[in-house]
């Protein structure tokens, strides 16, 4: 059973709203403070997204040739690779018709 409050006097129901009303300041001052801490990791990712996108297009050309170039020796490996095991088979077979 509840048992009945004793009855109050103004001054300590006044004390009672104003403890009430700090813990709601408080509570609202960390709400402010996380909600700008959240907006500033919210705006990271467009920082990132704008600064590469300035990089792109200031230095587009310079990674194009070397991505381009890149491509190229790549190729030319591969090319050469083939051309020296295609030369290696032709030789083993003429060496193997020579000695027959």
């Amino acid at each position: 059973m509840a048992k009945p409050l004793p009855p109050q006097t103004t001054e300590d129901k006044l004390d009672r709203i104003v403890a009430i009303l700090d813990r709601m300041n408080r509570r609202d001052r960390l709400r402010t403070i996380g909600g700008f801490i959240r907006g500033v990791f919210s705006i990271i990712p467009i920082i990132i997204v704008v600064f590469f996108t300035w990089y792109t297009i200031k230095y587009g050309d310079q990674l194009l040739e070397k991505i381009t170039s890149m491509a190229a020796q790549q190729a030319g490996k591969v090319a050469q690779q083939n051309a020296v095991s295609d030369f290696m088979k032709e030789f083993n077979a003429i060496n193997q018709k020579l000695q027959k």
